[in-house]
């Protein structure tokens, strides 16, 4: 039963995170948009500046912030793995011990 809530928890935090990397994708689209933008300006106008720097800024912290996220999708994904894993092996357990109580009720009830 623990288990299983376990799994339904990192269920909703594989979903969160999901969610979350969706959510950077928007803001860095506009980014990159704006430095695009700025790249077909006129000659006088390609000169890097503050806000040149700020957009380089901002895609480098969004960036940083999608593939961390990305990191913690992937331990998640690996922990859920190896939930499932010890939930099938708990439930394999249960079935042989169920089995051997059956065969003791049985067969071996009788003969004592």
């Amino acid at each position: 039963n623990q288990t299983c809530l376990e799994i339904g928890s990192m269920n909703e935090n594989i979903a969160a995170l999901k969610e979350a990397i969706r959510l950077k994708e928007s803001p860095m689209r506009v980014a990159h948009m704006r430095l695009n933008t700025r790249s077909y300006r006129p000659n006088i106008e390609l000169v890097r500046d503050p806000v040149q720097y700020g957009l380089v800024e901002e895609v480098a912290q969004i960036t940083d912030s999608i593939e961390a996220l990305g990191s913690k999708l992937n331990e998640s994904n690996a922990k859920l793995r190896n939930l499932e894993s010890n939930k099938k092996a708990l439930e394999e357990d249960i079935a042989v011990k169920t089995n051997s109580l059956n065969i003791d009720q049985s067969q071996c009830l009788r003969l004592r």
